[in-house]
């Protein structure tokens, strides 16, 4: 079994619309998705999945194998307020692509920090 722990945001001001790299999920049967907000954060953190191509799966036309298509995963809207914490735990993946999303509503003056991390087991 395969099992990786990276950084999908570090310190990121929470001021503007954020999107995380795209994570592979094609070959991991499951994640864990942990952000980590300080100050006064005003918007929705999300998950968005992707079946676009990927790795193994992808078609030899689709070379960059990068997604373009993402859909917000069912339940996984999180509004944040305050400084705070919060974990996805996710299994069963079925989508190729994953990534962590946040909407700000703070019109552009939140001041707020968010670091996230994903971890994941798969072959």
């Amino acid at each position: 079994m395969r099992t990786y722990n990276e950084p999908l945001f570090t310190a990121t001001t929470m001021n503007t619309t954020l999107h995380s790299a795209a994570t592979e999920t094609a070959k991991i049967f499951g994640f864990a998705i942990q952000a980590v907000y300080t100050g006064t954060p005003t918007g929705t953190l999300f998950l968005e999945g992707s079946a676009d191509p990927s790795g193994d799966f992808a078609s030899p036309t689709n070379a960059t194998n990068v997604p373009t298509n993402w859909s917000t995963i069912a339940n996984s809207a999180q509004a944040v307020t305050a400084a705070g914490n919060f974990l996805w735990n996710v299994a069963d993946v079925e989508y190729n692509w994953v990534r962590l999303s946040y909407t700000d509503t703070s019109g552009g003056t939140s001041t707020a920090l968010l670091t996230a991390r994903i971890n994941a087991k798969g072959i």
